[in-house]
């Protein structure tokens, strides 16, 4: 009989371990261990650019099915910022199944809110014609912005712009209506005089409020607000939705009164976290 310390029985010992670290590299190679694939720097017009981020696990093919859509417009007060700025959503919203895509768009003064609505538009019908490559459903797209983003995809949605869009997610933004927060402030300010200008007839027609008075009902919208600027920010948010509702439109507001202005987007896809509960709350009633 070999004795306990015989050469014989280290293959034996030896095995446990040896399976176990097969298994771990088998599922590094799988692609369902991958958080997701991202196809970087597309253009869609203008020399712009935008990311494409898609789930892990999206099967190629004719009769594949198909992943709703999240396109965010990042933040940065209209005049700064990229693309890039989308904090942890990709990770995050890839691995609810949602394709997400983000932009970049022309700042402030290198062109004007016109401007930067247009870029919008065109990564929206980018995005229509050519996401299927990317297993995305042209038929289920949400428009999602921060701050600036915000605004732009408030604007977008209310001049018309979204009207096959499955929803829209403007995320803490004041420049609703902008008579109403130059009234409130005291003034336009310095950085929103920046981006809309000091001449009252540009807030006018730069702010959301003005086009969705003329406009029926306009896709879903969830309207989120933080606690940042207090009475004013959050009273202009709830007018803006209660606007939009005597309009017809399906809206729902977060009253994020626990986050900061830059929290409450750079939170989202936290475990727990209640805006990003909210938001997916939102998009699986919306594209579903």
């Amino acid at each position: 009989m070999a004795s306990p310390n015989s050469p014989s029985r280290a293959p034996l010992r030896a095995l446990p371990v040896m399976i176990l670290t097969m298994l771990a590299m088998l599922l590094v190679a799988v692609p369902g261990a991958q958080a997701m694939k991202t196809y970087d720097g597309l253009t869609y017009a203008r020399g712009l650019k935008l990311d494409v981020h898609v789930p892990s696990d999206v099967r190629r093919g004719l009769f594949a099915p198909k992943h709703p859509v999240v396109l965010y417009v990042h933040g940065g007060g209209w005049v700064k910022g990229d693309r890039k700025r989308v904090f942890n959503q990709p990770e995050w919203l890839t691995s609810r199944g949602y394709v997400f895509v983000a932009i970049d768009y022309r700042k402030v003064p290198q062109t004007t809110i016109d401007g930067q609505v247009q870029d919008v538009t065109d990564a929206i019908a980018w995005v229509q014609r050519n996401i299927r490559r990317y297993n995305g459903d042209p038929n289920r797209i949400v428009l999602m912005g921060h701050s600036a983003g915000a605004h732009l995809s408030a604007l977008v949605a209310a001049t018309g712009k979204a009207h096959s869009l499955r929803g829209i997610i403007p995320n803490d933004v004041q420049a609703y209506d902008l008579l109403a927060y130059a009234t409130k402030r005291g003034s336009i300010g310095s950085m929103f005089g920046t981006a809309f200008t000091n001449e009252p007839p540009n807030w006018i027609r730069w702010s959301p409020s003005t086009h969705a008075k003329k406009n029926g009902r306009l896709p879903p919208h969830l309207i989120l607000y933080s606690r940042s600027q207090g009475e004013r920010r959050r009273s202009i948010s709830i007018g803006y939705a209660n606007l939009l509702k005597g309009r017809g439109t399906d809206v729902t507001v977060f009253h994020g009164t626990a986050y900061s202005h830059g929290a409450i987007a750079a939170r989202l896809g936290r475990p727990g976290d209640n805006a990003t509960e909210a938001i997916e709350r939102f998009l699986a009633r919306v594209t579903r």
